[in-house]
Order: structure tokens, then sequence, then C-alpha cells
């Protein structure tokens, strides 16, 4: 017999929400000035698309220049997202990231919100740019220096 019923019922009730998906694990989202975490009832309710979809659109809409990546800033977890990060570095703007690996809901929701079925994904001034492929073309090109310049005035 255990000593402590009310903790036992509760641990069965936790494992029971657990089984049924509606309890999220915390997630952290990095960013240019450190990690951004969303508080633990956040994260009790499953986030439903559309709420995905929003707070993409809210990313999106408040930082001129947004790389959702595999990884950190400082820290890419795939050759792509290291490629598009030391491709923003080299105009020494600030930019920021999100990390895909730490969010189910935002890794699926930014390939359904952009139509692009790869990570990383660039914003610039609320535009869809690409993935590092285009960014590597648009770098040699020299039209992403105009647009991280266009999105440098934007910051001011």
């Amino acid at each position: 017999m255990l000593r402590f019923p009310l903790l036992a019922a509760l641990c069965v009730a936790l494992q029971a929400l657990l089984a049924t998906g509606f309890v999220v694990v915390p997630t952290t989202t990095s960013t240019t000035t450190g990690t951004t975490s969303r508080s633990m009832s956040d994260d009790f309710l499953a986030e439903t698309p559309s709420g995905t979809q929003e707070r993409i659109q809210a990313l999106v809409d408040n930082h001129p220049v947004l790389l959702f990546m595999k990884g950190s800033r400082l820290f890419p977890q795939c050759g792509f997202s290291n490629t598009a990060v030391q491709i923003l570095e080299s105009f020494k703007i600030d930019f920021h990231t999100v990390d895909v690996l730490s969010d189910e809901a935002i890794r699926s929701g930014v390939k359904d919100f952009s139509q692009w079925p790869t990570i990383p994904q660039l914003y610039v001034t609320g535009e869809f740019i690409g993935g590092s492929d285009i960014m590597i073309e648009l770098y040699q090109s020299g039209e992403m220096g105009e647009m991280i310049e266009k999105a440098k005035a934007d910051m001011i």
C-alpha cells in the first residue's frame, strides 16, 4: 500500500493525460538575445493548427529578419541551418531565430505557413525568401545584401 494515496492518484491522472497527447512538453525558442521560454501553463493545452499559424504570423510580423532553423544561432543542428546563419551573420545584422527542433508545432506549422517543405526558412520584412539554397543564390548575386539593407532601414 502506498503511503501517499493522493500523490499516487495524481501520477495516474498525469499518465492518462500524457497518453492522450493533451499535455505538451515545455519548449524554448532561441533568440539573438537569449532564450524565450513558454510558461508551463501555456503547455498544458494542445495548441490548435490555427493557433500555431497565428503564432508564426506574429513572429514574422515582429522580426524584420527571421530564420526558422534546426538548432540555435550559436549551435546549428544541421549544415543547411549553419549555412543560413553564416550568410546572415556576414551582414552583421541582428536577426531572430526559432529552433524548430524544440517546438514540433512550429516545425510542422511553418512548412504549411510558407508552403515550403524544408527547414531552414528565412523571412525578411515579412516576406518569405526561401531556404539555404535560395539564400546562397541571393548572396552570390548580391540580392541578399539589398534585402538586408532594406531590413536594416526598417529596424531604425
